[in-house]
């Protein structure tokens, strides 16, 4: 009986051990860094990668310092610090995701700027959110010299926009000049110092900053009374669009400064004018 209790004993320490093993193996994999050090100016979300949930998708940009050229970027998600899933939720994660190949091939030193979409069958409206927390973001540079080089940086997701509604369900009617935005901006203990908004346009119009049918960009500081010293301000606000909006897909970037931070929280708002 003692050594049917002995080895049942051992039996389950081993299971445990091996559990704490591939506990351990899954950390080493998200908290890989080799040659860490040649990327530079990384931003997800931003560049204290804070990203607000209700994005449609996540901002990447970095430069890499490569010694060979770059055949593969690619990327790896997986929750680290996820408390809490609720409906219409998920615990987000990314395999071997990779990034296009046009934007570094053949390139030693590449300037990356690439967008994932959380939903790829469901880009701008997508059908989950991904849940608030902490996940691991890992980079991967393959070279042709068959070399590698990794990043992995905690990816904080939070709800810093309530309740977000932009025009009619993300639509603004043809031949309207204004678009309404209304949101509670959800800053905790701190105060917001600034709501700026940048839209994103192709052009249409004949001698502006870039050519016809290029992407050009106007921004704008929103009026201070309705949030400046305040914490978790309601916004209620009509956007002057620009005059004659074309049938079009449009994005609207809001950056919120809180005061004590250095950078400010960007929302990235897709909508259309038809």
């Amino acid at each position: 009986m003692k050594n049917t209790f002995k080895a049942t004993l051992l039996f389950f320490l081993s299971l445990f051990v091996i559990s704490c093993n591939n506990d351990d193996d899954n950390s080493v994999i998200f908290e890989e860094n080799i040659n860490a050090d040649r990327f530079t100016g990384i931003e997800l979300g931003n560049s204290q990668f804070v990203l607000p949930q209700s994005n449609v998708d996540i901002h990447t940009e970095f430069d890499y310092a490569g010694t060979s050229k770059v055949t593969k970027i690619l990327f790896d998600v997986t929750p680290f610090d996820v408390p809490v899933v609720r409906d219409g939720e998920v615990s987000w994660e990314l395999s071997n995701h990779l990034v296009p190949v046009e934007r570094y091939e053949g390139q030693l030193n590449p300037h990356i700027h690439y967008h994932v979409y959380f939903d790829e069958e469901n880009k701008y409206e997508p059908s989950f959110k991904p849940a608030e927390g902490v996940y691991k973001f890992k980079i991967t540079a393959e070279h042709e010299d068959g070399s590698k080089s990794i990043v992995t940086k905690d990816l904080h997701i939070i709800q810093k926009f309530k309740d977000m509604k932009v025009g009619d369900n993300n639509v603004a009617v043809l031949g309207t000049d204004k678009l309404q935005t209304i949101y509670q901006y959800v800053s905790g203990n701190n105060t917001v110092t600034e709501i700026k908004y940048q839209l994103w346009f192709k052009e249409w119009r004949e001698g502006q900053n870039v050519e016809v049918g290029k992407w050009d960009n106007v921004e704008m500081i929103l009026p201070k009374e309705s949030y400046n010293g305040k914490k978790n301000p309601m916004i209620d606000y009509m956007y002057n669009l620009p005059e004659g909006i074309p049938t079009e897909g449009y994005w609207l970037n809001i950056y919120v400064t809180e005061g004590g931070e250095s950078e400010a929280v960007k929302l990235s708002v897709p909508f259309e004018v038809k």
